[in-house]
């Protein structure tokens, strides 16, 4: 994900001493401009022409690589990193973040992303649209490398501040997320799908998925050509030119939507196969629906550079989001191994979410115009403006955590045969429920209580002095607060115990049969 622009050669032909500086010291003289005289001009001269057009060279390309918001083609960097947008000093973040974390981040993910796609194909009951969807993916992040490329090397930008370029490869994100919860809103039975390839009734997926695109492009070209007229050029006088366009911050919209209504569908599935193993995959899914929210919110606050943490934030939930699926589809395809007769037949109870995919097209198109819609225009208006003017971390936090939370809990319980989760649960596997939820207890806390402390340093400006006693009573207040909050995530930390419990009942029952064999 970094491409190379120029790399100044450090020693040129016929003079191995030489350097690209413009005027060769008597250190870095080689013996052939010293041993005859006659030639000692000629060659002194030739060596400084060529150190002269290389420093021409990286003066150039460091002109047009390098700028306030690119920090990592700082001058005399010979690289462009297409994803990263921190530097040193320049997140608004207290404590260091490594320039071009984020970028290590999304490369690292991408091992197990490959491994979800692996597992997830080796499920049967996985929707075949839903399974492209998912591999579809992989196209957009190959598309945002020569992407961000483009907007450092040609516009002297990030990415997020190049609104084409921005919403061009986001768009691809937008049709692997719409394929992804369409194949699971729309799923059928084995005998249906194939009497659906031979003209059935159910809406195909790129029928459905065309409708939609087609029209969200024409309610946002209406709203955004009326915009002027109905609501007056004074309200876009303080707007800044990098805001994402109208059609953009569409893309993203209807992104999020596309993926939280998979997450709904998925834990649907799990009901409708009778395999629970999915309602995994939902839950794993919720860091990159927090992953997707992030970098609204980023865009919402017009990307900038003192919230720049949010980027690598981004990043860090994508592979916790990547790591999470592919343990999740590797319970789904265990599950179905261990169950082989219950799961053949590829059976499905009851009727998919989408029963009807051209009135989900229509509602979906209409979401997202309106959403995108009061996004843009809203945070023009008071009191929003005000709000947006003054980017912070505990709003872009809050806007993050609030939602992502919320969601995740009513899509694993929305149904009314949903399970719901209870302490019984997770006892109900015996010793691996109980090593299951210590497991899962340990790494909330170690998450939460640094999470906190570090959130009161964002909204305070200074961290806790519990020798000091107003910081006394600010903790009782923040605490009372921050218990409510923990409280939020209980549903979801059973979930994850119930999740991890069977694997370690693996590791337990095969403990035991080795001491039985001793």
């Amino acid at each position: 994900m970094i491409a190379v622009v120029h790399t100044p050669r450090t020693h040129d032909r016929g003079c191995a001493s030489s350097t690209p500086s413009s005027t060769p010291s008597s250190s870095s003289r080689c013996v052939a401009c010293t041993s005859f005289t006659p030639r000692r001009r000629t060659h002194r001269r030739q060596q400084q022409t060529r150190n002269e057009r290389r420093r021409k060279s990286v003066d150039i390309i460091t002109t047009r690589a390098s700028t306030p918001d690119a920090p990592d083609a700082a001058a005399g960097a010979s690289i462009v990193d297409a994803w990263s947008v921190t530097s040193a000093g320049a997140t608004g973040a207290p404590f260091a973040i490594p320039p071009g974390i984020e970028t290590q981040l999304f490369q690292v993910g991408l091992a197990p992303y490959l491994a979800y796609l692996w597992f997830l194909d080796r499920a049967r009951a996985t929707p075949r649209i839903s399974n492209f969807g998912a591999r579809f993916l992989l196209l957009f992040v190959a598309a945002t490398i020569p992407a961000g490329i483009v907007a450092k090397t040609r516009y002297g930008d990030i990415l997020a501040n190049v609104d084409a370029l921005h919403g061009g490869s986001e768009s691809l994100l937008t049709a692997s997320n719409a394929m992804f919860a369409y194949g699971f809103g729309s799923a059928a039975n084995a005998k249906e799908e194939e009497e659906e390839e031979d003209g059935g009734e159910t809406t195909p997926a790129y029928v459905a998925l065309g409708l939609a695109a087609m029209t969200c492009a024409v309610g946002t070209i209406a709203i955004g050509s009326s915009a002027n007229a109905v609501l007056g050029e004074t309200i876009f006088a303080g707007e800044p030119s990098n805001a994402l366009s109208l059609p953009t911050w569409a893309v993203h919209v209807s992104s999020v939507t596309e993926w939280a209504l998979a997450m709904k569908y998925v834990a649907v599935h799990a009901e409708r196969t009778g395999n629970p193993a999915w309602r995994n995959l939902t839950l794993a899914m919720s860091p990159f629906l927090a992953s997707g929210i992030t970098a609204c919110t980023f865009h919402a606050f017009y990307n900038p550079t003192s919230i720049n943490a949010l980027v690598p934030l981004q990043a860090a939930l994508t592979l916790l989001g990547n790591a999470g699926c592919a343990y999740a589809a590797y319970t789904i395809s265990s599950a179905e191994k261990e169950n082989t007769a219950a799961f053949a037949e590829g059976k499905l109870i009851g009727n998919p979410p989408i029963e009807d995919g051209v009135s989900f097209a229509f509602k979906l198109a209409l979401w997202t115009a309106l959403v995108s819609a009061a996004i843009k225009y809203g945070e023009l208006s008071e009191p929003m403006k005000d709000f947006f003017a003054q980017p912070t971390y505990s709003k872009s936090l809050s806007m993050v955590a609030l939602p992502s939370v919320v969601w995740t809990y009513y899509a694993l319980n929305s149904s009314e045969d949903a399970p719901k989760l209870t302490m019984a649960d997770v006892k109900s596997f015996g010793v691996a429920g109980t090593v299951s939820y210590v497991l899962i207890e340990l790494a909330f806390w170690a998450i939460a209580g640094p999470a906190a402390f570090a959130w009161y340093k964002f909204a305070e400006g200074s961290w806790l002095d519990l020798s000091d006693p107003t910081d006394k009573a600010k903790l009782f207040g923040a605490g009372a607060v921050f218990i409510n909050i923990v409280r939020l995530f209980v549903p979801l930390r059973l979930a994850a115990a119930l999740a991890l419990a069977p694997t370690v009942a693996k590791f337990i029952d095969r403990g035991d049969d080795e001491q039985s064999i001793d």
